[in-house]
């Protein structure tokens, strides 16, 4: 059954569960301590003597809980087959991210195999801004992590990941099994938080409105995350809508040191390409697994001002990009035809890196037509057909680059 938020009367940031619904969506119930009658009835009779019954505590407290999830990991898990590999690869991903939980002092509540939900104790005090600041970067963190945790399972010969992280503070009902070290949560909070899981894009985080408004009421977290409405969540047949958030961190804008004049008009002449503002070298992966391809077209580009990492190993590039920083590059350029892995599926792989990864072919398929037709995923602009004159190549270049 899912619980749904009404907001309360006196003001508060938490929403309760004050509506139980049935599968429905109709309300059959006002009585929040009808939520989980087993339990109550447990709880009343664990009191008593020699009833056979395991006593428990509950109570209930305001905490930010979280929950990451991997995307799509039904289909990923059915093409990797052994049992082995299977346990090795959500113990890579479950040992990854609950090690960054317990860096950041979140316990965790439950791992469902793609997934984690945990809490965070010492939000309990709504005036600790350390501790909200503390979940925030336990967020950005787990995201962060993913390039490590990517590399690990390429390494093991696995299927790369991408994950959602939701957050959100509020009021959670607390149990504890006397004479057992484990707890559990529950309630709307637990309920709502996995589910706006899901509102989230690839890689990214979504919070609720509670912890944001819990966010803006310190100034220095304020000027420092950057929240950005998304969709509301809607619940329950009367449609109870609950604003959810994008969170970012604000950029930083950093001032370049003064450099001599000589240095600024080498940089200058260094960096300027039409149409390319001179703040940086913009930055290219190569692949083609043909020699010859490969140190023509790196010519092409390093003589038109732009900084390439070439490999003729798309296995090697898929790595190198999994290790290192896959935003510091603006495009990536591979060939198609190749062993190991054709450019296609390189570029599946990237993109469960990093979602906005922007990619081309050059290509010496006589088919580049064909290819747009047969997988429309890939616009005709986004092929080129070797060999290539170097004006044309470099506008092409320019041109997949600006979108």
């Amino acid at each position: 059954m899912d619980t749904c938020i009404r907001k309360t009367g006196t003001g508060n940031l938490s929403y309760h569960s004050n509506y139980l619904l049935d599968l429905g969506g109709n309300k059959t119930t006002t009585d929040y301590d009808k939520l989980s009658p087993a339990l109550n009835s447990l709880a009343s009779e664990g009191k008593q003597e020699n009833t056979g019954r395991i006593p428990f505590t509950d109570y209930s407290e305001r905490v930010c809980v979280s929950v990451i999830d991997i995307i799509g990991s039904t289909g990923i898990v059915s093409t990797i087959g052994r049992s082995k590999d299977i346990r090795t690869f959500y113990g890579i991903f479950l040992n990854k991210i609950s090690n960054i939980l317990k860096k950041y002092r979140a316990n965790i509540i439950k791992t469902v195999g793609d997934g984690i939900i945990s809490y965070f104790p010492d939000t309990i005090d709504i005036t600790n801004m350390r501790a909200f600041e503390n979940v925030l970067e336990c967020c950005f963190a787990q995201i962060e992590d993913r390039f490590a945790i990517n590399s690990m399972l390429t390494e093991q010969r696995l299927p790369t990941v991408t994950y959602r992280v939701s957050v959100d503070f509020g009021k959670v009902e607390r149990t504890r099994f006397d004479g057992f070290d484990s707890e559990d949560l529950f309630g709307s909070t637990i309920n709502v938080c996995s589910k706006m899981n899901l509102y989230a894009q690839p890689n990214c985080i979504v919070a609720g409105n509670d912890l944001y408004r819990v966010i803006r009421s310190f100034k220095e977290l304020d000027d420092a995350y950057a929240f950005h409405e998304m969709d509301s969540y809607y619940c329950g047949a009367g449609k109870y809508s609950y604003p959810l958030y994008s969170l970012s961190r604000m950029k930083q804008t950093n001032i370049a040191p003064i450099n001599t004049l000589n240095s600024r008009l080498h940089e200058i002449k260094k960096y300027v390409i039409n149409g390319v503002r001179p703040l940086r070298i913009p930055k290219i992966l190569l692949i083609d697994d043909e020699l010859d391809d490969l140190f023509v077209l790196e010519e092409f580009l390093i003589n038109a001002g732009f900084e390439v990492k070439s490999f003729s190993s798309p296995r090697e590039a898929l790595r190198h990009y999994t290790n290192g920083n896959p935003l510091s590059y603006d495009l990536v350029i591979s060939d198609i035809r190749m062993p190991e892995m054709n450019g296609f599926q390189l570029y599946h792989k990237l993109k469960t890196i990093n979602y906005n990864v922007k990619i081309i072919f050059a290509t010496c398929l006589e088919i580049v037509e064909e290819i747009s037709t047969l997988l429309p995923e890939f616009k005709q602009e986004q092929l080129i057909q070797k060999p290539v004159e170097k004006d044309k190549f470099i506008e092409f270049v320019k041109k997949n680059m600006s979108k």
